[in-house]
């Protein structure tokens, strides 16, 4: 648990520093040393690290959509949790610029479903309530594993400051999740934070997990 506790603290702090850091990345050719290629990491390697880092974010945008599916059927929303259950399905181990936008877009919209639905405070029996810790334990890992991803993200600005001109239109995927991931870590906290709250409002017993990494945002 300590681990969970050390890796959702850091989360804060990449979502807002790392702001800066993606918005940089619109403009990498005018970075200054960008044209220097003598300190930059091969292209075989950017390339593992790109492809790593953007499967690590659709895998993690996974778990946030299957965490929404099941607090949207525990919220009535059957039809809606069935959906984005399909979506997360569908979603394969692609690592490409259109499969994270896919995802961010995914896990946005279903977010926001969730959010809708917890501010109108429904009623739940004992097994709505049952079905929505189950939502908050797998919304907490997939928040643990945007924390793990942030850390990538971070690793990979680095690396992307230092390609080459050549380089960069390689590098598309590693751009947009390193440009859009401040965001989603915010939009994903934030989700933790509501879900739990409602939980406690309803008398939902709160899962450890999902209890940990609230206490820790």
């Amino acid at each position: 648990m300590n681990k969970i506790h050390t890796a959702i603290a850091a989360a804060a702090f990449l979502a807002t520093g790392l702001a800066n850091v993606a918005h940089a990345q619109f403009s990498l050719p005018s970075i200054p040393g960008v044209t220097n290629s003598a300190g930059a990491a091969p292209v075989a390697d950017l390339s593992g690290q790109q492809d790593s880092l953007v499967r690590g974010y659709i895998a993690a945008s996974k778990d946030v959509l299957y965490a929404n599916a099941k607090l949207a059927e525990a919220l009535g929303l059957k039809d809606e949790a069935a959906k984005v259950k399909a979506e997360a399905d569908s979603f394969k181990e692609g690592a490409t610029k259109d499969s994270a936008e896919a995802a961010n877009k995914a896990v946005a919209a279903s977010t926001d479903l969730v959010a809708k639905k917890i501010a109108t405070q429904p009623a739940m029996d004992a097994q709505s309530k049952s079905i929505y810790a189950q939502g908050l334990v797998l919304l907490a890992a997939g928040l643990t594993q945007y924390v793990g991803v942030g850390k990538d993200v971070s690793h990979m600005s680095s690396s992307i400051k230092g390609a080459s001109p050549l380089q960069l239109p390689k590098l598309l995927s590693a751009v947009y999740v390193v440009t859009k991931f401040p965001e989603a870590m915010t939009s994903v906290s934030g989700a933790m934070q509501n879900a739990v709250a409602f939980a406690q409002s309803s008398g939902i017993p709160l899962p450890s997990d999902a209890s940990a990494a609230a206490n820790a945002l």
